[in-house]
């Protein structure tokens, strides 16, 4: 999901690793080699259907609120650095929606 959040406005990558590296460390135990491998490997495929790795989030987290919260707001970050355009919205909306976090 972060790597489609990154991609989604072509970020630039070198900017965006060290934070998604450290989220990759906090949540994963993954370390900055490892995180930085995800990240390129995740960049180079086309992105597929993002309604199904959201799925699969969403149900892996299922009675997991802080997870979640966590995921919602690193998402978040990465969209509110550079200029939030509606497409990014619209995929935070998505998990917010998916995660049954979502309220009219």
């Amino acid at each position: 999901l972060f790597c489609h959040a990154i991609k989604l406005d072509d970020k630039d990558i070198s900017v965006e690793q060290p934070i998604f590296c450290r989220f990759m460390g906090q949540n994963f135990d993954c370390n900055n080699i490892e995180s930085r491998e995800i990240l390129e490997k995740v960049m180079d495929k086309d992105c597929d259907n993002i309604d199904t790795h959201i799925s699969i989030i969403a149900n892996a987290l299922v009675n997991k609120t802080y997870e979640k919260v966590s995921i919602l707001k690193q998402i978040n970050y990465f969209i509110i650095k550079d200029n939030p355009h509606t497409d990014d919205y619209d995929v935070f909306d998505k998990v917010k929606k998916a995660f049954g976090l979502y309220q009219d």
